[in-house]
């Protein structure tokens, strides 16, 4: 039998340590680049993709089509909040990057939390940790910068 052990894994730590570094990302940033990931959201090409009913679909594309010229502001504001989101948080390479530590950040243990020395990054991951607690909160503030007249 042999064993393979992958010694190129990084640990979540490791890695939530490494990309923090890369990017020294303070706990300031953190809703901002949350933001970022949330008017994704918004965009919706692809939930119409999911829907498997053929008759559902062409609805949808017809009440969408009913809608252009009214929608046609909010969508604007979507793509000007995205735009003025991105030039804020340093491009869509910050966002991707902070992005890739999110699962972590909810993964590492407690005790590699508190084993990191550094309290400006311990405080980054706890907020990182923490910031789909409350969900309702952040669309309700993104959805309310893209819907407002």
């Amino acid at each position: 039998m042999i064993l393979c052990i992958n010694l190129s894994e990084e640990s979540h730590k490791d890695k939530i340590l490494r990309v923090i570094g890369e990017m020294n990302l303070k706990p300031s940033e953190i809703e901002l680049l949350e933001d970022c990931e949330m008017v994704t959201n918004l965009i919706i090409g692809q939930v119409l993709e999911m829907m498997e009913n053929q008759e559902m679909r062409k609805d949808v594309l017809w009440l969408q089509e009913q809608h252009i010229k009214p929608n046609r502001k909010k969508w604007t504001n979507i793509v000007e909040l995205t735009e003025s989101l991105w030039k804020k948080a340093g491009g869509g390479g910050r966002v991707k990057k902070y992005h890739s530590i999110e699962a972590s950040c909810r993964e590492i243990s407690d005790e590699d939390i508190r084993s990191i020395a550094d309290p400006g990054i311990m405080e980054t991951v706890m907020k990182i940790r923490h910031i789909h607690d409350d969900p309702l909160k952040r669309i309700n503030r993104i959805a309310s910068k893209c819907y407002c007249e």
